[in-house]
């Protein structure tokens, strides 16, 4: 049987001689992406920026239309306001203090 070197083209076989052979040359078929992902979402879910759609709702105004980011929003409120109850001294209702 004869190995996969031996029934190359020429061409092919001195076109991957001159890729082995270039130093500081990456792979030419390493390919860089942007990605995309949503911080809310639990699952840290990686999308190519050029997959996402122009009717993703991330991607446009209305994006406060996505329930994720209505709940997100929900819980930062709800944390902002207990730390403001707990910073108050007078807003227990225990009255002010002897002066």
């Amino acid at each position: 049987m004869r190995r996969a070197t031996e029934i190359q083209p020429e061409g092919f076989r001195d076109l991957r001689k001159h890729l082995l052979e270039a130093q500081g040359v990456r792979c030419p078929f390493f390919e860089e992406v942007v990605m995309a992902f949503c911080r809310a979402y639990p699952v840290k879910k990686m999308v190519p920026s050029d997959r996402l759609q122009a009717n993703c709702i991330c991607t446009r105004e209305g994006f406060d239309d996505c329930p994720l980011f209505r709940e997100v929003m929900a819980r930062l409120e709800g944390a902002r306001g207990a730390a403001e109850e707990t910073k108050e001294p007078g807003a227990s209702g225990s009255g002010s203090p002897a002066g």
